[in-house]
């Protein structure tokens, strides 16, 4: 087993709040630099990006995880992680079948653009992302083990789209996968009491939304290899897998 440097919580172009500059070469260049290794793409309710990402993750050696950032009807933001296109793809086609309509109003939300792993834009999303799905946070876990997923509760430490800033605990019978913290908040130790009293395990991810908020390493997991059986067990720390933060 080794040690890999994780963020597993990056946007792209695609995510209507998210910057120009949140492209292949340019997101990869950066965590490439900084001595990230594995990321996982995970844009609002939309997959679409995953295939550019992949493309150039493969060429200049980052290893990309495919996932989606799902906003449940509840409004609780859940990070769902998978192991190939295929299964992003079958996910990303139940989330549209449970996304309100609406078009994008883009002088109010932003630009929400398909690439190429080259940065290009090939096509604009004309339907609102930005939204909560008609799915509840238990649909969506669910939801994505059918498919051989893995599902985080997403910066649970922030008031706004949160599952604990919502409900104010982690339900027993939820079967989360693990727990994400930011990298810029105090910790709250009865917050971190609860995550360990459930058997979970926290890690830090950027949830970078422009090329800036992609930061040095602070999350590492012991994993013999980079794949979701790994890290599910490395983020319930189990036979001898675990995560490592910073803080």
């Amino acid at each position: 087993m080794r040690e890999w440097v994780l963020d597993l919580h990056v946007h792209t172009i695609l995510s209507p709040c998210a910057g120009d500059d949140m492209v292949p070469p340019r997101v990869l260049s950066r965590v490439k630099q900084l001595g990230v290794e594995v990321i996982a793409i995970t844009d609002h309710n939309s997959a679409e990006n995953v295939p550019a990402f992949m493309t150039k993750g493969k060429e200049v050696g980052i290893v990309i995880i495919p996932g989606m950032e799902v906003q449940t009807k509840e409004d609780i933001h859940m990070v769902c992680l998978f192991d190939t296109l295929e299964q992003v793809l079958a996910w990303q086609n139940i989330i549209y079948d449970h996304l309100p309509d609406r078009k994008n109003k883009k002088e109010s939300f932003g630009e929400q653009w398909v690439i190429d792993h080259e940065g290009n834009k090939v096509s604009e999303v004309e339907r609102l992302l930005l939204m909560g799905t008609d799915l509840t946070v238990d649909e969506v876990v669910r939801g994505v083990h059918h498919l051989g997923g893995l599902c985080i509760a997403a910066h649970i430490d922030r008031k706004a789209f949160s599952l604990w800033g919502s409900l104010g605990f982690i339900p027993a019978d939820l079967p989360i996968d693990g727990v994400e913290l930011t990298p810029h908040l105090p910790r709250d130790q009865a917050q971190i009491e609860q995550i360990k009293e459930r058997g979970l395990y926290y890690h830090v991810s950027s949830d970078a939304h422009w090329l800036d908020g992609l930061f040095p390493p602070q999350c590492f997991a012991v994993m013999e290899s980079c794949n979701i059986k790994e890290l599910k067990s490395a983020l319930l720390k189990k036979d001898g897998r675990y995560i490592r933060t910073i803080r």
